[in-house]
C-alpha cells in the first residue's frame, strides 16, 4: 500500500467528485474496464443470493447497478450513498414494469440512518477505498447487520503477478486517466482513481483491518489475475 497524504476524501469533495461524473459514471465503467465490472458484480451477486438474505443495503451504492440487480431478483434492498446525482440516476434507472423500486437513502457510511441489526448482507462495489474514517465506517457496517451477517466487498487491486502487474499499472495510471477526462470532462476523477487504489489495504491487509473492526471468518478471492478482489466477512 503506498501513502497518499494529500488525498481528501471528506465527504463535499467525494460527493461533489461523483456528482460530476453522474451521468456518464456508467458508460465509463463498461469502457474503461472493458465491460468486465460487470462480470464482478456477478460474482457478488451470486455469492450474496445463496446466502439467501432477507434483507440486503447495498453500501455507496452509486448509481444502482448492484442495488437494482438484487431488486429485479424480489430482495428487500436499500441503497445508500453520499452523492445526491448518483443515486438520481440510479432512480432514472429503474423501469416502472418491474415493479416497487429500492428505497434509497442519502448517507454515509459513518453515520447510517438504520437500527442496529437490520440487514442480513451489506454489499460495496468499489467504494469502501473512497470512504473517510474507515475503520469507524467498518464499525458502523457491523453495528445494522445482523448477528452472523455478512459484508461482501468488491474493490479494485494491484496484480501480484510481476508482468500482469506492470501491464496493468501501465494501463491504470497512464491510459486510463486520460480516457476519464476525455469522456467525463472531469479533470480529477479519473487521476483519483489510481491514487485511491493504491493507497487502499490490499489483500491480506485489509482482511485483517475488517478483523480489528468487528468481523471475522475473513476471506478475499482474486477476480481478472487480481484487478479486483472481492472480500468476504462475517460479523464477529
Amino acid at each position: 500500500m503506498t501513502s497518499a497524504p494529500d488525498l481528501k476524501k471528506d465527504r463535499a469533495t467525494i460527493s461533489g467528485m461523483f456528482n460530476s461524473i453522474a451521468s456518464k459514471y456508467d458508460l465509463l465503467n463498461r469502457v474503461l474496464s472493458f465491460g468486465t465490472d460487470v462480470v464482478w458484480r456477478k460474482i457478488l451477486i451470486n455469492k450474496v443470493v445463496k446466502s439467501s438474505p432477507e434483507s440486503i443495503l447495498d453500501l455507496a451504492c452509486g448509481t444502482g447497478d448492484l442495488t437494482i440487480s438484487f431488486a429485479k431478483k424480489g430482495y428487500q434492498v436499500s441503497g445508500a450513498d453520499i452523492a445526491e446525482k448518483m443515486i438520481d440516476v440510479a432512480k432514472r434507472k429503474w423501469k416502472q414494469n418491474w415493479g416497487k423500486g429500492p428505497d434509497y437513502y442519502i448517507a454515509s457510511a459513518e453515520n447510517l440512518p438504520f437500527n442496529d441489526e437490520s440487514f442480513d448482507v451489506v454489499t460495496i462495489s468499489f467504494g469502501i477505498r473512497n470512504f473517510d474514517h474507515r475503520e469507524q465506517c467498518e464499525r458502523e457496517i457491523a453495528r445494522v447487520l445482523k448477528k452472523s451477517g455478512m459484508l461482501v466487498v468488491l474493490e479494485f487491486a494491484t496484480p501480484r503477478n510481476y508482468l500482469w502487474g506492470k501491464i496493468y499499472r501501465f494501463y491504470f495510471h497512464n491510459i486510463l486517466p486520460v480516457l476519464g477526462r476525455v469522456v467525463s470532462k472531469d479533470s480529477s476523477a479519473y487521476s483519483y482513481l489510481p491514487a485511491s487504489v493504491d493507497s487502499f489495504p490490499q489483500y491480506e491487509e485489509f482482511c485483517k483491518e475488517l478483523e480489528n473492526n468487528g468481523f471475522n471468518n475473513t476471506t478475499y478471492k482474486s477476480l481478472s489475475g487480481g484487478i479486483s478482489v472481492l472480500y468476504i466477512a462475517k460479523k464477529t
